[in-house]
């Protein structure tokens, strides 16, 4: 079983930890097909151009390292722990440099085609679309980081532009249509990538608002305990384990001792500082992950013990009974006595047929303790 307590009062991560979280699961997703394509380009482009029988071992060197950088993407996997910043950013660090990486060796592929070619050939042409849908993906893919995004857009055609604007003239229409393309991308860059951060934000704000009212729905909002829902959901699987292993079940039921009375001399508000403190104490009492504390209804607590013997139980809930009864509620002027009355046992698997009846007899048990004076711990 998970920690229970744990489960019920964890908080949804902050803005930051979820931005780190998702962002590198989306870097990772989005950049692992860009290798493949690349490669489906390459050979395109190679194929149309005639390249493969005078270049047939450039172009195969090519492939194997768009391969070895697949595969390095691939096993390059985000961080599990995504509270810790600095292994983040150093994942994060190092994922990019293998899209830049890819980024590189397409253009040094472009540059190589342009300068066999030196014209608008349609080899040149084929690799060209291609540097157009590469950068325009990229904007796209990559707009989780604007500064990162903007490198692969400069990376894939920056460098091209320069050398065929200087060193290949007849290249000059598609170097004019490149350098149009690049600066709408650079304001696309800009617009998704404001886009991106306003949907993190809306997606933590969703994430918190339903782990808060996950959370709220499984608690007691006057004393912070597991409610009824809760305890009756984990008691039953706590149940059903314990009775396939024949195993030690403990449970204990308790209710405060003339409660209706505290109210009606004090006041309701007197009332419920009795439950927050009894809450508290047995809190400091049950402390294991495994234990369950539960308000179950006004005035009444369930304590689930796994693992716990009869004997184990019945000293808890008389050092429980005890400590109650030794720490009156201070208020205002008046101390306010606190006892309560326990029902307490182990499940009996020849006796418990269903959670029902175990929690039936032990529930009979704290009314016996009732009838028997108060302030007293009976076992079923």
């Amino acid at each position: 079983m998970a920690d229970i307590q744990d489960l019920m009062h964890q908080a949804p991560p902050s803005l930051a930890q979820y931005r780190r979280q998702r962002a590198a699961a989306d870097l990772y997703q989005r950049a692992l097909p860009g290798s493949i394509f690349y490669g489906i380009a390459m050979a395109i482009t190679a194929w149309v151009g005639g390249y493969f029988p005078a270049y047939g071992g450039y172009m195969a060197a090519a492939f194997a390292l768009y391969g070895v950088l697949w595969y390095l993407r691939w096993v390059h996997t985000p961080p599990q722990d995504s509270s810790d910043a600095q292994a983040s950013n150093t994942w994060w660090w190092r994922h990019w440099a293998l899209v830049n990486v890819g980024c590189v060796l397409w253009c040094l592929f472009f540059l190589a085609v342009g300068h066999l070619e030196q014209g608008l050939s349609t080899a040149f042409l084929v690799a060209a679309m291609s540097t157009i849908a590469f950068s325009s993906a990229g904007c796209e893919t990559y707009s989780l980081h604007r500064r990162r995004a903007l490198w692969v857009v400069v990376l894939l055609q920056v460098p091209a532009l320069l050398y065929f604007a200087v060193a290949v003239p007849a290249l000059w229409p598609v170097c004019a249509v490149l350098a149009v393309n690049f600066v709408y991308q650079l304001t696309h860059i800009r617009r998704r990538a404001t886009e991106y951060d306003t949907q993190m934000a809306i997606e933590h704000a969703l994430l918190t608002s339903r782990t808060e009212v996950e959370r709220l729905s499984r608690l007691d909002a006057l004393t912070g305990l597991a409610n009824r829902r809760e305890y009756d959901n984990t008691f039953r699987t706590h149940w059903r384990l314990a009775a396939r292993q024949q195993g030690k079940l403990a449970l204990m039921v308790m209710d405060l001792d003339h409660f209706k009375r505290i109210n009606d001399t004090y006041g309701h508000l007197a009332g419920d500082a009795c439950l927050q403190q009894a809450a508290r104490l047995m809190g400091g009492l049950f402390k294991r992950s495994s234990d369950m504390v539960a308000r179950i209804g006004g005035e009444e607590f369930a304590v689930l013990l796994p693992d716990t013997s009869a004997e184990e139980a019945m000293q808890l809930a008389q050092t429980l009974c005890r400590t109650l009864a030794e720490t009156p509620v201070q208020w205002d002027e008046h101390r306010i006595p606190v006892t309560a009355s326990i029902g307490v046992d182990c499940m009996r698997w020849d006796l418990d047929l269903t959670p029902q009846a175990s929690f039936s007899r032990i529930d009979s048990a704290c009314y016996t303790a009732k009838a028997r004076g108060r302030n007293r711990v009976v076992q079923a």
